[in-house]
């Protein structure tokens, strides 16, 4: 059991007591593992799934590390830059670096594509001492003369994978040759790719490994499982379940902007809180939607796998494969979306007949079967799980399932003890940890 506090991480007490107010108890292994190496000046790379609060474990050592400097000094900024993939999770790090740094003189400005550049230049006339950025827009600003990267002494890389992933990488090269050599640097990733080592080799001097994923990726907190049914029935099963099954907050994933869009237009036409993010939104709508999803307005986002990259939200009940993806690591970014801060969660996966090697990919990857569940009026029988898999009645697994009847407990609340119980499973809530 993690025993160990902030206050042993040599962290300031300024910065201790904005940990506190925002609720923190103990520290994530990612956060325990990299803040002090991060405070001590080295660079680091380290491997943490989304959700395992490592926005937190970059950004409470910047506010140690990076100096305020006077608004008139026009040589000294920026002087922390965070580069990440997503317009969203640029909102969330200036947020968090906001919530953290309470207090603190620090300006800090998110700089990213779909906003109005000439407002974003405008915020730029303040000098801010810390950007985060996503690469396209930052090179664009760059090249126009607005930004200069020399005096960079603190370089966060957060979703190293996943800017692979959408292109990114030779524009992030290109932007990290104009930072100074003598830089710190700290690399953030889910995964390891062989592109992203050797990146991670050009570009980080010496630095501790932290690898933190197999000790926060909870899956066994989160009740997996998989409904065998015919494309066509999709749309008309999941409206049913969601009521049925009493679910509060959903997240439900397609592959295509196009399906998301369809199934939260049929969400809502069945009575249904629900909205949609998708490449194809607006900045402002995607914000406002996210908002809204966090804030419990609606009740059911459907989202596309890039534009999910942003949802950083702890009290998700259930998520919902509308689509299971044709790579098993992203069924685990999605269900990573539930069960956090030591909540429970549940993951259901709809299943047609040409999407069954994707499920025996994902249980190769988790090491594991899912619980084939056939509780629902267009259940298809799949005889690669008739053997080894357990089917689900009414009662689901060993009679109790994570129903998600109600609102959680103290929703997105510290690790402050809660008690109770959750849904219908009888199972005591976990302590939480909030995680950014």
């Amino acid at each position: 059991m993690n025993t160990t506090t902030f206050a042993q991480l040599n962290l300031r007490e300024t910065t201790l007591s904005a940990v506190d107010d925002a609720g923190y108890d103990v520290p994530t292994e990612v956060q325990r593992r990299a803040i002090p190496e991060l405070t001590a000046g080295r660079d680091v790379i380290a491997t943490a799934q989304t959700g395992t609060g490592k926005t937190a474990a970059f950004v409470l050592p910047l506010l140690q590390r990076v100096q305020p400097t006077e608004k008139r000094d026009r040589q000294g900024w920026p002087s922390a830059l965070i580069l990440t993939p997503t317009r969203e999770l640029a909102v969330q790090i200036v947020e968090s670096a906001q919530t953290y740094g309470k207090g603190s003189p620090l300006r800090t400005l998110a700089i990213y594509g779909g906003a109005s550049r000439n407002r974003q230049i405008t915020e730029l006339k303040d000098r801010p001492e810390v950007l985060v950025a996503t690469p396209g827009r930052l090179m664009d600003l760059i090249d126009d003369g607005f930004i200069r990267l020399e005096h960079v002494s603190y370089l966060v890389l957060d979703e190293a994978d996943r800017m692979l992933d959408m292109g990114f990488i030779p524009a992030v090269r290109k932007i990290v040759g104009m930072t100074p050599k003598a830089r710190q640097t700290a690399l953030f990733s889910a995964t390891m790719p062989p592109t992203i080592q050797s990146m991670a080799r050009e570009l980080l001097r010496d630095p501790v490994r932290v690898e933190a994923e197999a000790g926060e990726l909870r899956v066994e907190k989160i009740d997996q499982s998989v409904m065998y049914i015919e494309q066509a029935n999709k749309l008309e099963l999941l409206p049913q379940l969601i009521r049925d099954r009493g679910m509060f907050r959903v997240l439900v994933f397609t592959r295509t902007k196009h399906r998301a869009r369809k199934v939260a237009k049929v969400l809502s036409k069945q009575g249904l809180d629900a909205d949609a993010i998708h490449g194809d939104k607006s900045q402002s709508a995607r914000l406002r939607a996210l908002s809204d999803f966090r804030k419990g307005k609606i009740h059911v986002l459907v989202a596309t796998d890039v534009a999910s990259r942003g949802i950083d939200i702890d009290d998700i009940t259930h998520v919902v494969n509308f689509e299971i993806p044709n790579e098993p690591e992203t069924y685990v970014h999605r269900i990573g979306r539930t069960a956090r801060a030591g909540n429970i969660g549940c993951a259901i996966s709809f299943c047609d007949e040409s999407e069954m090697p994707y499920v025996r990919d994902i249980e190769k990857l988790i090491g594991a079967t899912l619980a084939v569940d056939a509780n629902h009026a267009f259940h298809e029988e799949r005889k690669v799980h008739a053997a080894s898999s357990p089917q689900r009645g009414p009662q689901g697994r060993s009679g109790s399932r994570p129903s998600g009847t109600g609102r959680p407990r103290n929703a997105g609340g510290p690790s402050r003890g809660n008690g109770g119980s959750r849904g219908s499973s009888g199972r005591s809530s976990q302590s939480r940890r909030r995680r950014s």
